[in-house]
């Protein structure tokens, strides 16, 4: 039994597969709250309308032919027993399923870092329907910007501020920053100098999975296209 039907649970079920397609007594099961996985490094380009929703998904029932796949929350697990125990939410009880073995594929949730406000009020990168909803954000901004009669109002209506500056902060700043930009042609009362795009972070760069010389070319590159970032070192230039 795979818990999880991201990258590592859809790919121990395929890997599975194909090692033990000559035992016909082995059953592979995946509990998994989509039935989908999803390709989590291309969201960005959701939200930016880049690219459409189906070019990011692969269903598991097509890619996984040898697994039972159910689609389903998990409740609780007994390690004693062996035995997991999962609910579909349109159902009104639950099912034990035993398992020999246990893989536990769940992925992670987003931290806030206990910063003040965040979690009450940011939209999340982590999902398929995060990216949607960053997506009609940005275009609910623009239609409010475009009908509001107070230029300061429009501006901040117009702007945008990403919490994190790894890389789904980076990107989603670069997808939202030309969506929004390549858009505003189309809102006659808008310009250019009304939007503004931030990325805030309390290190000393952008992607520090890069390293300091490529994040802080990576932050110029950005600069150019628009979008301010606020690294530790750059904060006290920023006016708010």
């Amino acid at each position: 039994m795979i818990l999880g039907g991201g990258f590592a649970g859809a790919y121990t079920a395929l890997h599975l597969e194909k090692r033990l397609a000559s035992e016909p007594d082995v059953e592979i099961m995946v509990v998994s709250r989509e039935n989908f996985v999803l390709f989590t490094p291309m969201l960005h380009e959701v939200a930016g309308a880049d690219v459409a929703v189906t070019d990011i998904v692969q269903p598991l029932r097509k890619m996984l032919r040898h697994t039972h796949v159910a689609i389903a929350d998990v409740e609780a697990i007994d390690l004693a027993k062996k035995q997991v125990r999962i609910r579909h939410s349109g159902l009104a009880r639950s099912f034990d399923f035993t398992y020999d073995q246990l893989v536990l594929a769940l992925g992670a949730v987003t931290n806030f870092y206990q910063t003040p406000g965040l979690e009450e009020h940011a939209l999340t990168m982590k999902t398929l329907g995060d990216a949607i909803l960053v997506r009609n954000r940005v275009i609910d901004a623009l239609e409010l910007a475009d009908n509001q009669s107070d230029e300061t109002e429009r501006k901040t209506t117009l702007t945008v501020v990403v919490a994190g500056a790894g890389f789904a902060g980076i990107e989603t700043a670069g997808a939202v920053n030309d969506l929004l930009r390549e858009a505003m042609k189309f809102y006659p009362n808008l310009k250019e100098n009304m939007l503004r795009v931030v990325v805030a972070d309390p290190g000393d760069h952008i992607l520090p999975e890069l390293g300091v010389s490529l994040g802080r070319y990576a932050q110029e590159r950005l600069a150019r296209r628009g979008v301010e970032s606020s690294p530790k070192d750059q904060s006290r230039r920023l006016r708010w």
